[in-house]
């Protein structure tokens, strides 16, 4: 039963090459995730162009240059690593990749900014230009770029706008004040003259009945005018009053409204994003993590058959399940060390926080094992031919296991490998374990699916083994550790 480890004890550097394999995993895991840490923290250091042709021109009755307004911005804002330079330094900086994005400003900028308020506005237009060719991922980043200063100009014409529209309106306000005040004082000027027009008609009155009838035809007369003059003043200093009252009403209204400099600034950028996400991830490493220690454990299993004959048999032997225990033994020993390391570098030098430690590493290792089981039966199987398949099953998981981006996004083919993917149920359980949520999959169906996959791969191997002793035309060469 230990004839393959009495083998290797033989086979000295089959026996260095095996142990030095324990670390590829970890070498094939850091290699990328540090590579990958945290790209989209780092876009301080992306260069990003950005070229001024503006012009200016006159905007609420003030000289403007947008433009330039824009760009003071852009030197507080250390999202990107914004150089100013000119047309001819910008293009061809994105041909040499000096640039992963040039933001221009044309001519008419400040021009078309300021017809927003007229019958007919202009849209204003910036001229982004990109290499993707270059670099799609950088890119890709730098699209965030042109709409990180397309939010600068609008919070610049809005900021614009907006202070010219409030000190608009405080005026209106100031001057509604005051006119309300005005009629206030206009009506009690109409009050008193309608009393002395009141006093007026009295005394005429009184004059018309003391003069004989001949003589009184004339003071009836200004009697009835200036009883007309009464009634209209009545009437003027009533609609005075109602007048003064919906001023006064409208006064109310806004009594509690604030049209400053502040409120202007407030409204031109009133909505600040407050996330609550269900879980953590500290970078872009983090939460690629899964998806490269399941793929690195496969690699490994790969790395492990093409080095150690696993069709083979160590020393003569016609019972199969001797072959099997024989074999399992350093499978499972090399598994188990494999995964225990790549745990232990994951979790103390590679230093991602994980919410589950004790999942994490039972995960790891029992997906090192069952890599092992799936690689080692595919060898053992069909020798050469079974490492070619191995490779063959490794391409599929990468493209159905929703390693990278959501599956929905993938095509039908992978989608409908997805569910039968055993690097799919890793990675879920990986992730449940780092970041402490229940998934779709829950942990433990998900470990119980990569057990089973694995204890079925074991039992092909054994059966494999047995085939091979049982038909004599596929016996030959199953023996070559001595």
């Amino acid at each position: 039963m230990l004839k393959d480890f009495q083998a290797l004890a033989k086979h000295p550097f089959l026996l260095v090459a095996l142990c030095v394999l324990l670390f590829l995993p970890i070498i094939y895991s850091a290699v990328f995730i540090y590579s990958m840490w945290d790209p989209y923290g780092q876009t301080e250091d992306l260069p990003i162009a950005i070229v001024n042709h503006d012009k200016g021109a006159k905007i609420q009755n003030k000289n403007e240059n947008l433009g330039e307004r824009v760009i003071k911005k852009l030197k507080d804002n250390d999202k990107f690593k914004w150089e100013f330079v000119d047309q001819d330094e910008a293009t061809k900086g994105i041909e040499k990749g000096d640039y992963f994005a040039a933001i221009e400003f044309p001519e008419d900028f400040s021009e078309n900014a300021s017809t927003i308020l007229e019958k007919n506005p202009k849209k204003l237009t910036i001229n982004v230009q990109k290499n993707p060719g270059y670099s799609y991922s950088g890119q890709s980043i730098g699209d965030k770029s042109a709409q990180a200063v397309k939010d600068n100009i609008s919070l610049a014409i809005r900021e614009i706008y907006l202070k010219e529209i409030f000190s608009s309106a405080t005026k209106m306000e100031d001057n509604t004040k005051e006119l309300s005040a005005n009629l206030k004082k206009m009506k009690q000027a109409e009050d008193q003259l309608a009393q002395g027009s009141g006093q007026v008609d009295n005394g005429l009155g009184q004059l018309q009945a003391a003069l004989p009838s001949p003589q009184n035809a004339g003071v009836a007369k200004m009697a009835e005018g200036s009883k007309q003059v009464t009634s209209g003043l009545n009437g003027l200093s009533s609609s005075t009053e109602k007048m003064t009252a919906k001023i006064d009403e409208s006064l109310q209204k806004s009594i509690d409204l604030s049209f400053e400099k502040k409120n202007a600034e407030m409204l031109s950028d009133p909505v600040s994003i407050n996330e609550n996400d269900v879980t953590k991830v500290d970078n872009y490493g983090q939460s690629f993590a899964p998806y490269v220690l399941s793929l690195s454990l496969y690699v490994g299993a790969i790395a492990f058959v093409t080095i150690y004959p696993v069709d083979k048999r160590a020393g003569h032997t016609d019972r199969a399940y001797k072959w099997w225990t024989s074999k399992m033994m350093l499978i499972l020993l090399h598994g188990l060390l494999q995964g225990l390391f790549l745990a232990i570098f994951t979790i103390k030098v590679i230093g991602i926080t994980i919410e589950n430690p004790v999942h994490f590493v039972a995960t790891i290792i029992l997906w090192s094992l069952t890599a092992m089981m799936i690689v080692t039966f595919l060898t053992g199987a069909f020798s050469s031919i079974g490492k070619f398949l191995a490779i063959i099953v490794l391409i599929l998981q990468l493209g159905s296991s929703e390693g990278t981006f959501p599956i929905q996004l993938t095509n039908k083919f992978f989608q409908t490998l997805h569910t039968y993917s055993p690097m799919t149920y890793v990675i879920k359980a990986l992730r449940e374990s780092i970041f402490g949520f229940n998934g779709n999959i829950p942990y433990s169906q998900a470990m119980m699916i990569i057990a089973v996959i694995g204890i079925v791969f074991a039992t092909l191997l054994y059966l494999a083994y047995l085939i091979k002793l049982k038909m004599p035309n596929i016996r030959l060469n199953t023996r070559d550790l001595d």
